[in-house]
């Protein structure tokens, strides 16, 4: 009964619209097909190759971070609700003409258009979250947004596998279907007034300006894409090291995948409501060194429960990282500016998409995996450092916008 009662505390006194966005969310991520079998169904189904593929997906980078940072900007201007709802049904439409293309040059441009539009969604929904949040639950209100969305995540890559295996043109279909569904019940349930819609065009684009002369926030930015550049090392050379240097066979790698995420839909939550009321910047900077040292851990060992503990060390940093992160950009960006604050930070987690693969798989192939995960390690020492001086430089200067 008492674990019972943890958990009804750590999710009690969230506004209604978290829930509501939260559930939107969800809708959305539950439908997540296409992206997870993309690469298989350029070069299996399409007939590309390996080098055509990867520029397509380069294209569909692209496209996520110029949407992530004008998804922000737009809530900026327009309120952040209506670009959610703008984004899910134009990503609905977009998903089914892209099932229809063929050609290499019809698939880099509608990969860029379509990724543009589907991820203009993300900084929307987290400026909503921040801007119906309380100062006092809104790290465990975007702690919720986290809960959906790999919720959410379990079961669109489930769910397409399935429907994959019968005709790919489904998983372009259910992604479709799912973003609609979204829409709709972001149009219904939530209401569209917020801070941010009623801010006049001019007042926003000074404070996206502001922000891009802000120096702690842009410092802020640079330490978690050396963190996520980290982090997002799991989609490429873990699996790889894990086979190589663990003999994991690819259902072991899809267990340790899968606790991953249910470490975090299981504690998380709880780890926020323990920790709310502590400083961000300080448990950002101890995330990211356990983060870091998780990976670190790696070469010492060989054996499935060395792997278990190592998941755990850094799923702990993680969980640290990303909830309290969220929450310090959006201090940050002070009065009114999330819109374009999330649009930068949303951006950052594409670049950091993007960039991955290119320094891991570089690092791994030429000095082999010891080599990658101990310098990971390392670099978690000045992460928490630089992390712990800018906290005490971003006090004593206010954002200027603010």
């Amino acid at each position: 009964m008492r674990i019972l009662r943890l958990y009804a505390e750590a999710f009690r006194g969230l506004p209604p619209m978290v829930w509501r966005l939260s559930i939107g969310l969800f809708v959305n991520r539950a439908g997540t097909m296409v992206l997870p079998f993309l690469s298989l169904y350029l070069v299996r189904e399409l007939g590309f190759s390996t080098g055509e593929a990867s520029l397509i997906l380069l294209s569909f980078g692209l496209g996520s971070v110029t949407g992530a940072y004008l998804g922000g900007v737009a809530a900026g201007h327009f309120g952040p609700l209506h670009v959610q709802v703008a984004s899910l049904a134009a990503s609905g439409a977009g998903f089914l003409v892209l099932g229809q293309l063929r050609s290499f040059a019809a698939l880099v441009a509608g990969m860029f258009v379509v990724s543009a539009i589907s991820d203009a969604f993300r900084p929307a929904c987290m400026t909503a979250i921040i801007e119906a949040s309380p100062g006092a639950v809104r790290v465990r209100s975007m702690g919720l947004m986290r809960l959906a969305a790999n919720a959410g995540m379990a079961l669109g890559p489930a769910a397409g596998g399935f429907l994959a295996s019968l005709d790919y043109g489904w998983i372009f279909a259910g992604d479709a279907v799912t973003c609609g569904l979204a829409a709709l019940y972001l149009s219904r349930a939530v209401d569209g007034g917020s801070a941010a819609a009623r801010r006049s065009a001019a007042a926003a684009t000074a404070v996206a300006r502001s922000l891009w002369r802000d120096g702690p926030f842009l410092a802020l930015l640079g330490l978690l894409l050396l963190a996520t550049l980290v982090l997002f090392q799991i989609f490429n050379t873990l699996p790889l090291y894990l086979s190589e240097a663990y003999r994991f066979d690819e259902r072991q790698i899809g267990l340790i995948f899968a606790l991953n995420a249910l470490l975090i839909v299981v504690f998380e939550m709880l780890l926020i409501k323990a920790l709310e009321h502590q400083p961000p910047a300080r448990l950002v900077g101890v995330g990211m060194f356990l983060l870091c040292a998780g990976f670190g851990l790696m070469p010492l060992g060989s054996t499935a429960a060395f792997a278990i503990l190592t998941l755990v060390v850094w799923t702990l940093g993680e969980m640290l990282m990303i909830p309290f992160a969220n929450v310090l950009v959006a201090e940050r960006a002070g009065t009114g500016g999330s819109g374009a604050a999330m649009g930068m930070y949303a951006a950052m987690y594409s670049v950091a998409l993007i960039l991955a693969p290119v320094v891991g798989l570089g690092v791994y192939e030429r000095w082999g995996g010891d080599v990658l995960w101990t310098a990971a390690g390392l670099l978690g020492i000045p992460l928490w450092a630089l992390t712990a001086l800018l906290a005490r430089t971003g006090e004593r200067s206010a954002p200027p916008y603010s």
